[in-house]
């Protein structure tokens, strides 16, 4: 007697799989949306005196996975980011899916002395925050200083810390007065000269330091293609006395 066997039924895919099918389709179009819609379009950038805008656009999206305004935002957020000489932090927000804000934080830096063929770039503490081969538009060299010891992140080592203040105090005058001196120069009795190219400003190390650069900002486009000293050492608001002793 024959025994009858039924057919094998045909294996057919479950629901499991349609909703894993499902959700594959929908995580790729979420990957091919957030590709396309974070795609940066628009980048504002503040904080920012020492890089130009692009300059920090340029160090800031370093890749094409950084030109995704949600991956750079979240980069920014959680990763070790490769830092950028001068500037201490910066913050990434988001405006819009394609739009992002680039917050710098820059380092405040009054000065650099030369040594060892390098730039080290100091605080107003004295405090060495950066080192280059490289000098730096805006920055004076400061010379004179005698310290002992210099190492990144450690503080100038000089026998009198009041002559930061007085580095501070001189910074921020011929800043005031939209003056660009290449070299500060603290000599004996930490009288003070400015150097603009070949015309060296003596300021002396007495008061009326407002003053004296107050009237140099004055004095200064006489000045240009000239080489000498100008005196100030005696100059205030009473005496006046000014003289400029050419170069022979």
């Amino acid at each position: 007697m024959a025994l009858y066997k039924e057919p094998a039924k045909k294996h057919r895919p479950g629901k499991g799989f349609l909703i894993a099918a499902v959700l594959a389709v929908i995580l790729a179009a979420a990957v091919i949306l957030a590709v396309t819609l974070f795609q940066i379009r628009d980048v504002e950038v503040t904080g920012n005196s020492h890089y130009s805008e692009q300059e920090i656009i340029d160090r800031v999206i370093t890749d094409k996975y950084s030109s995704n305004s949600l991956y750079l935002y979240l980069k920014y957020q959680y990763l070790e980011t490769e830092p950028i000489p001068f500037v201490d932090k910066v913050e990434i927000s988001l405006r819009g899916p394609g739009e992002v804000g680039i917050r710098v934080y820059e380092k405040s830096i009054v000065g650099y002395v030369a040594y060892m063929g390098a730039n080290f770039y100091f605080d107003k503490d004295g405090v060495v925050v950066e080192s280059s081969s490289e000098e730096t538009e805006g920055i004076p060299c400061i010379s004179g200083l005698k310290f002992d010891s210099l190492a990144l992140y450690q503080k100038l080592s000089v026998k009198d810390d009041s002559i930061f203040q007085r580095i501070l105090d001189i910074t921020q005058l011929v800043k005031k007065y939209e003056l660009s001196p290449d070299q500060i120069e603290f000599g004996a009795n930490q009288n003070l000269t400015l150097y603009f190219g070949q015309v060296r400003i003596a300021l002396g190390n007495s008061g009326s330091l407002d003053e004296k650069v107050g009237r140099l900002h004055e004095l200064y486009p006489d000045l240009e293609g000239r080489s000498g000293v100008l005196r100030m050492e005696n100059y205030t608001e009473d005496s006046k006395f000014i003289s400029f002793e050419q170069d022979e």
